[in-house]
């Protein structure tokens, strides 16, 4: 399981009498407000807090994204027209809507 810290925890801390002071309460983390119950998503590129009541939006904007991007992808391999296809622009997006169209759902 990957873990993704700031600083560093010495080896010897379990000599130590350490107890939580609490649990299941809002904290501070790298600047922002982390409330019990939030979902944790990071990778290599950062970490982001997601709020469970707006998760479903979240995961429907990613998905259209990634298929935003899959189709970005093909056509920089065809054409190398950066200015159209990242980020699209109008003509682009036209033919993305078409593209879409066509895939199987």
């Amino acid at each position: 399981m990957p873990l993704f810290v700031w600083g560093a925890t010495p080896l010897s801390s379990t000599h130590f009498d350490m107890y939580p002071w609490d649990y299941d309460v809002p904290i501070g983390c790298g600047g922002v407000l982390v409330m019990p119950g939030d979902i944790i998503v990071a990778d290599d590129d950062g970490v982001v807090v997601v709020p469970p009541k707006v998760a479903p939006q979240v995961i429907k904007y990613c998905a259209e994204r990634e298929e935003a991007e899959v189709f970005e992808r093909i056509k920089l391999e065809e054409t190398g027209d950066i200015a159209k296809y990242y980020p699209l622009n109008a003509e682009g997006r036209r033919e993305y809507e078409e593209w879409r169209s066509q895939q199987q759902p």
